[in-house]
């Protein structure tokens, strides 16, 4: 017989050097013992791994290409060894237990649920991330400011719902995602002279076309 604390488990199969088994349920860490008709051998620990929890995937989605290092934070943790986006299975880096991180792999555009499994069990997330195409930028306006900043700035393309960042040559602006076609953004000041606008989302950047100038 087999027990791990006071409760039997079911045992599968009998070698003279192994007993595989079926733990029962249970909770904690509990002693498990091996009873033959000669003797009960000593106790050994066992630990019952609560599954794990998924709260949090940041960032929310990436690139087609993938490469990105995603953040996953919930609960029991610790012992993940896979997670799945979609249908395509990484290898986590577990950093304590309540948090993760893997790199999302190459995936067509859509959004897929996660899943990570660890000793406990599994968690799914669904639709908790997203693989997204690079951004196109086709136009801006208006194509002048002053020196001072201020402009406000309508950027026009494809694919910019995941904005991150929108840059004023090397200067970053404040942004605001309008829909998956527009941004707006302040120009931030600089020097005269022209600059390059460049988008950057979760899915890549782009620069736009022509050069936005400060004139005096």
């Amino acid at each position: 017989m087999v027990r791990f604390g006071s409760k039997p488990a079911g045992i599968t199969a009998t070698s003279p050097t192994s007993v595989p088994v079926v733990a029962p349920s249970g909770a904690g860490v509990v002693d498990t013992t091996v009873t033959t008709p000669g003797s009960t051998g000593n106790p050994v620990p066992f630990s019952y791994v609560l599954p794990p929890v998924i709260l949090d995937v940041s960032p929310a989605s990436g690139p087609l290409a993938g490469g990105s290092t995603v953040t996953i934070s919930g609960r029991s943790l610790a012992t993940a060894t896979s997670v799945l986006f979609g249908d395509t299975a990484v290898t986590p880096t577990a950093l304590s237990d309540s948090e993760l991180t893997a790199v999302s792999p190459a995936h067509a555009e859509g959004e897929v649920a996660l899943v990570v499994t660890a000793q406990g069990g599994t968690a799914t997330a669904s639709g908790a991330y997203g693989f997204v195409a690079a951004p196109t930028v086709t136009g801006f306006s208006p194509v002048t400011g002053l020196p001072a900043g201020g402009t406000l700035v309508d950027i026009t393309g494809t694919a910019l719902a995941t904005t991150t960042e929108v840059t004023f040559g090397s200067v970053p602006a404040a942004c605001a995602v309008l829909s998956d076609t527009r941004v707006a953004a302040v120009a931030p000041s600089q020097p005269a002279g022209t600059v390059t606008l460049t988008v950057t989302t979760t899915g890549g950047s782009a620069a736009a076309p022509g050069v936005f100038r400060y004139l005096l």
